[in-house]
């Protein structure tokens, strides 16, 4: 990263945002709108109560998050209760372009491979979106939608392609609440992402942005069971476009890398 980006970087907001864990619990509380407890907070991410409290208490150190006691007229001792606040800028927009630019900052400057760390933060938070939707994996994959219209009925697929039609709705699911407009063409392994939600970013540094698209990605597939490198990213197809493309285990992807980030045309 070069330029006056880091000299707008709030050194406070770098050290609070730049946990993936942290991130989580301001943004469930973010999504809940009310009051929420500790254990329910801690139950909600998948973390011990204490780390929650830890970082709740970063949190409202700085702003992000705001906690006190409930009222309660019955017996017992009230409850202590958290809610996410503005934080240190009160446009939303703003807040999530500011944690976007803190975690980009800190990646570009790491001495390791830029494009490797990137891709390992957001496997660690692709994880951790796995996890969550574990109490998924019983339920049957919709079918996968074609650009023909055309679905293919449960019934028909083989177990290697019922697995890759699990692994395409959980990663499209995963894109869709990401705000990327996925659509899966063809058999459902070509997914098409229509929009980038962090599009100023990839384009000022593709390598560690589509790196972390690209690692969300893999750690949904790993909490699935599925392999993680059945997946690749091709950003900048055409301006607006990009493609993840996923593979039935035992298919090889055969010259493809698992991100090229140095085409030309735009980030999609």
């Amino acid at each position: 990263m070069t330029g006056d980006r880091g000299a707008d970087i709030d050194p406070r907001a770098h050290r609070v945002l730049a946990d993936v864990s942290r991130v989580a619990v301001l943004e469930t509380l973010r999504k809940a709108g009310r009051p929420m407890a500790i254990p329910e907070i801690a139950a909600a991410v998948g973390l011990h109560p204490n780390t929650v409290r830890g970082h709740l208490a970063l949190l409202v150190e700085h702003g992000y998050a705001n906690g006190g006691r409930e009222d309660r007229e019955r017996p017992g001792r009230p409850r202590l209760l958290y809610s996410a606040t503005a934080g240190p800028d009160a446009d939303e927009r703003r807040n999530y372009r500011l944690l976007a630019e803190v975690l980009l900052t800190y990646l570009s400057g790491l001495d390791e491979n830029r494009g490797a760390a990137a891709i390992s933060a957001g496997r660690a938070y692709g994880e951790r979106t796995g996890k969550r939707a574990g109490s998924r994996a019983d339920e049957q994959a919709p079918p996968a939608r074609t650009t023909t219209g055309t679905t293919a009925a449960a019934g028909d697929r083989s177990p290697m392609e019922a697995g890759l039609a699990a692994a395409t709705a959980e990663i499209v699911e995963l894109l869709d609440d990401a705000g990327f407009d996925p659509l899966p063409v063809d058999d459902g392994s070509r997914i098409e992402l229509r929009r980038c939600p962090f599009r100023e970013l990839a384009q000022a540094d593709p390598e560690v942005v589509c790196g972390v698209h690209l690692g969300l990605m893999q750690g949904a597939l790993a909490e699935m069971g599925a392999p993680p490198d059945m997946v690749r990213l091709q950003p900048f197809v055409r301006p607006g476009l990009c493609v993840a493309t996923l593979h039935s285990h035992g298919e090889h992807a055969s010259e493809e890398t698992p991100c090229s980030c140095g085409g030309g045309g735009g980030p999609g």
